[in-house]
């Protein structure tokens, strides 16, 4: 006899930092698939072939290139039911309360993350992609 274990969600997370790529995988890593991407343009390509699968989209705020409130723009339109969210080590940017409505962010997450966060917030971040529709 076999348990069947629930279907693990799908994350992307977008940080052009590789020790941030690899922290947040293994953070989130046991009870999520992640799919790891150094920039936008690379989780863009992620999106394209992956996208009716994700269910939740973490990028950082500013790396080099296009940033990631762009990214949140172009997934809000393309991809409606994934659930976004921010991470940021510049909490009092002027651009981030832009980046909440345009991109319709789910959560900020502040920089240095705590595995305890990513988990809570990745949890939430589950339940609230259960809503959307897809």
């Amino acid at each position: 006899m076999t348990e069947t274990q629930p279907a693990r969600q799908t994350v992307v997370y977008v940080d052009d930092e590789e020790l941030a790529r690899k922290y947040f995988a293994r953070a989130a890593g046991s009870d999520y698939e992640v799919l790891l991407a150094g920039g936008a343009d690379e989780a863009e390509s992620i999106l394209r072939r992956e996208g009716a699968r994700v269910a939740i989209l973490v990028t950082d705020f500013r790396m080099p290139g296009r940033h990631g409130d762009d990214l949140l723009r172009q997934v809000s339109q393309e991809f409606p039911h994934i659930v976004r969210i921010l991470v940021t080590a510049y909490a009092d940017n002027n651009a981030l309360p832009g980046a909440i409505h345009s991109g319709e962010v789910f959560r900020i997450l502040e920089k240095p993350l705590g595995v305890g966060t990513v988990r809570e917030v990745l949890a939430s971040a589950t339940a609230a992609s259960v809503l959307r529709p897809k």
